[in-house]
């Protein structure tokens, strides 16, 4: 097929790929590789990705036909074996319908294709990513001795903790068997605190729970979630209506007229101060499969975002230190705390702040989900020790008007990768250079050399991730 031009989610990437192909199986996929043996090639499923690891200029694969899903028994446990490109939405549909079963974790959207989740470590709140209950990858890419394309199985070791999380750069993911578990309901309600350690008290009774710092009121709105042994309240129906029309509804399209439209700093600080916590309706206590109350239709509105991943120890610190620039960045302060600013000097970040004063003015609730390690090298959670927290800042702003935007993301990654150990999504914008993200994870190394053993020639690799595997900032893709 010739060449396709693509724009990612956010619409802040375009892909301009040489040429572009659909396969309908395993075997057509060896076909195409083998008639593109030498020439780059990546993957694509609906890119929600706003980083940069599906752009490409060479060969792109869309895999939306390696859709199947099978579950079977595995001993005392449920696993499916899932076509790289089946949406998550189509996935759990049949896990329900053929085995009453679902996944044990969930991202926020369902658009997504299992493939592009797990290779960018997409996640929920309260448990570890969906990465982390991979239990096998299976993989096309070249033989190193022949060059002939041919499919292996990945079941275990550092490979496995590898293919589990791969930024596609190991070949091309075909199919993943993931571990599954019984169907099970979400109690849910919001509550609203004036300080963070009343939310992070109320883990121990709502493990599942996820949270939002709202700016300009600098209270926190906490959706409180457990799993229940209950049955399905019988008003699940209208919560899940209000939800839609009030939340993933009404709250946006009053954010986007405030951005986009009236543009107005002061209307956008007084609707967040005065306007937005009443379309939270407190302590109604609902019960719902999770499947349903674990999502949103985050996908509804084009946006773009910046995650960061920070240790429960630091959270407070960096929640205190995104208030702070996020008032400095939209004219709310004239200053950081000193404590703040001296840790800006020690960076020597000082001129980067300038530049940020009065640049840009957030407008979306700052969503804090709970995530507990992965079995990974990568992933954002990777490694043991205390749990991780994810801090999203997400921008509704239009394409043309995103400069303050990327002046805030740059800085809020380049600080807080250095002053809290914060890791960039994946997935989400990723302004570090490949020395800055290698130093945040300890077994990068060991992902480097698996990524080179089994892609020796860099063929399924983009500039991006040549950067972060070979050093390659400047290679060309073709």
């Amino acid at each position: 097929m010739p060449g396709v031009r693509r724009r990612n989610f956010g619409g802040n990437l375009k892909i301009q790929a040489a040429a572009a192909y659909t396969p309908t199986g395993e075997q057509d996929v060896l076909r195409i590789l083998d008639l593109h043996s030498g020439d780059r090639i990546r993957t694509i499923g609906w890119l929600h990705s706003s980083s940069e690891a599906a752009v490409t200029d060479g060969v792109l694969l869309d895999l939306k036909r390696l859709d199947q899903v099978e579950v079977c028994g595995d001993g005392d446990d449920t696993v499916a074996v899932v076509g790289a490109g089946c949406r998550i939405e189509r996935l759990l549909g049949e896990l329900d319908r053929q085995a009453a079963c679902t996944l044990a974790s969930l991202g926020l959207i369902t658009e997504q294709t299992i493939a592009g989740a797990i290779s960018t470590g997409t996640h929920g709140s309260g448990c570890s990513s969906m990465s982390h209950f991979v239990e096998a990858v299976r993989l096309a890419r070249y033989d190193p001795a022949s060059g002939k394309a041919f499919i292996e199985e990945i079941t275990e070791g550092a490979e496995l903790m590898a293919a589990r999380c791969s930024l596609g750069s190991m070949g091309v993911i075909l199919a993943v068997r993931i571990r599954c578990r019984a169907n099970y309901n979400i109690e849910e309600h919001f509550a609203e605190y004036r300080r963070l350690s009343d939310v992070l008290s109320a883990e121990s009774s709502f493990p599942r729970q996820q949270f939002y710092l709202i700016p300009w009121r600098w209270s926190y709105f906490a959706q409180h979630r457990r799993e229940d042994a209950r049955p399905r309240s019988p008003v699940a129906w209208l919560y899940r209506l209000y939800c839609l029309l009030a939340i993933d509804v009404a709250l946006h399209l009053m954010v986007l007229f405030f951005v986009r439209v009236l543009r107005s700093r002061r209307l956008i600080r007084f609707a967040f101060r005065r306007l937005v916590s009443s379309f939270i309706i407190r302590n109604w206590k609902v019960s719902d499969r999770s499947a349903s109350m674990l999502v949103m239709k985050h996908e509804l509105f084009r946006h773009i975002e910046i995650e960061l991943f920070v240790r429960r120890e630091r959270l407070a610190d960096a929640l205190q230190y995104s208030q702070e620039v996020i008032e400095l960045a939209g004219g709310g302060r004239s200053a950081l705390s000193s404590d703040n600013r001296s840790r800006l000097e020690e960076l020597r970040m000082q001129d980067a702040l300038a530049e940020l004063r009065g640049r840009y003015c957030h407008h979306y609730p700052i969503c804090v989900r709970r995530v507990a390690c992965d079995d990974t090298l990568i992933s954002m959670a990777a490694g043991e020790g205390a749990d991780w927290y994810s801090l999203s800042f997400i921008s509704y702003a239009r394409l043309g008007n995103r400069d303050g935007f990327f002046l805030f993301a740059d800085l809020m990654a380049a600080s807080m990768s250095r002053l809290f150990g914060a890791r960039p999504h994946w997935g989400k914008i990723c302004p570090l250079d490949a020395a800055q993200l290698e130093s945040l994870y300890p077994r990068f190394a060991d992902f480097r050399a698996i990524c080179k053993r089994l892609d020796p020639a860099g063929v399924f690799r983009n500039r991006w991730t040549a950067a972060l595997l070979d050093g390659e900032e400047g290679a060309s893709e073709t």
